[in-house]
């Protein structure tokens, strides 16, 4: 059977069209699931011990659930940070979950001991930004690199061991309450968004937490 040109064009077309709207579906459909209001996203958004970074009263707050171990993680972190690139009116928690084994569980104490020299966001960075496998060497660099000092991370580990594991038991049961199974997770305003995304996701998902 012979096709006319004509036929041909408007077949075009309709493909053009409907992958435009399978398009727009995938990009406008919501990110996460509504969350925001309950008691738990309350006490989670309270804690005053969670290391953060960015301003006190920002437009948006972000809270991270993550594991220095997952892949996922680390790739989903170089995408938010360049979601939010230049962006000055988010905060972002940080919730040390460590659920992948010993190595998880050491880098996570020594991110909240480093938290207690100030330098937990740049230490935070060079895990994420790592190459190789998580282990004490690795860990000193990373202290050193921020700015930090090895030898206080040791004593503040020691000294503060009972405040770290509150900590990071509250992190754990804030994760079973809000029904995570894995890192990683992010509280985006309201939305409760399970599993990693890509730079577009999480601009979509920064748009879907204002309406």
């Amino acid at each position: 059977m012979r096709f006319r040109k004509r036929d041909v064009l408007q077949f075009g077309a309709s493909l053009l069209i409907g992958s435009g709207a399978a398009f727009a579906f995938q990009y406008f459909r919501p990110i996460g699931e509504r969350v925001g209001g309950s008691p738990t996203i309350e006490g989670i958004l309270a804690d005053p011990d969670a290391p953060r970074i960015g301003p006190a009263a920002p437009a948006l707050t972000i809270v991270v659930f993550s594991d220095y171990d997952c892949p996922v993680c680390r790739q989903s972190y170089d995408a938010m940070r360049e979601a939010l690139a230049g962006r000055r009116d988010v905060r972002i928690m940080f919730k040390e979950w460590p659920v992948l084994g010993p190595n998880s569980e050491r880098a996570a104490r020594v991110a909240l001991a480093a938290d207690r020299q100030g330098i937990y966001a740049a230490f935070h960075e060079r895990l994420m930004r790592r190459q190789g496998r998580i282990d004490d060497d690795l860990l000193r660099m990373a202290v050193q690199g921020a700015g930090g000092d090895w030898a206080r991370i040791e004593s503040d580990l020691a000294a503060n061991a009972p405040a770290i594991d509150r900590a990071l038991a509250r992190n754990a049961t804030e994760a079973f309450a809000l029904g995570l199974s894995g890192t990683p997770a992010y509280l985006i305003g309201p939305l409760l968004v399970r599993g990693g995304l890509n730079e577009a996701g999480f601009r979509q998902a920064f748009r879907d937490a204002k309406r």
